[in-house]
Parts: C-alpha cells; structure tokens; sequence
C-alpha cells in the first residue's frame, strides 16, 4: 500500500496544483510577481477562509480538492455576487 503523497513513486506530481498545471501545459510560473492573498495562523479560521476563496473563484481555481472545510452551498449566491463584484472591481 502507498499514499499519494510518496513523491518517489508519482515524479510527477507536486504539492501545488499550480506547479502541475504549468508542467502538464508547459507554462512558465513568474514567481516574482505572485502575491499572498492572504495569511492566517488560526487553522480552522483559515481553512473556512481558503474554502470561501476557492467557491469565490470556482473554475478559475486550480485546487485539486474542496479544501479540508466543506463550505455549505447556502452560500453561494451570496459569494457569487461578491465574486462579481470583485471582477468588475478589478476590470475598472
């Protein structure tokens, strides 16, 4: 039996869904200009933080899972609004 995580056994895969992404499409990650979205020592805040983040951003993401706190769907008219609003934010 072997996890996932045994990096030995999957060269291919990485930590980062990001960094899987660019090597399967051959895209060149500028370090340099990335930016933290945010930061958060609190776990559990932290991860409700990351799962509202991943819902804002839906199929913009490039997460390989839900993240370890399942976001209720209650929510996602309210976070798409924000969502939208954000973009038109940022168009401007």
């Amino acid at each position: 039996m072997f996890s996932i995580d045994d990096r030995s056994l999957f060269p291919e895969y990485s930590k980062s869904a990001l960094t899987d992404h660019a090597n399967q499409a051959n895209h060149t990650i500028d370090w340099k200009k990335t930016t933290v979205i945010d930061r958060e020592q609190d776990r559990p805040t932290r991860s409700i933080k990351e799962a509202v983040d991943m819902r804002k951003e839906g199929h913009r993401a490039m997460n390989r899972d839900e993240g370890s706190y399942q976001l209720s769907h209650a929510y996602d008219r309210f976070l798409d609004a924000i969502a939208d609003r954000c973009i038109k934010t940022r168009k401007n």
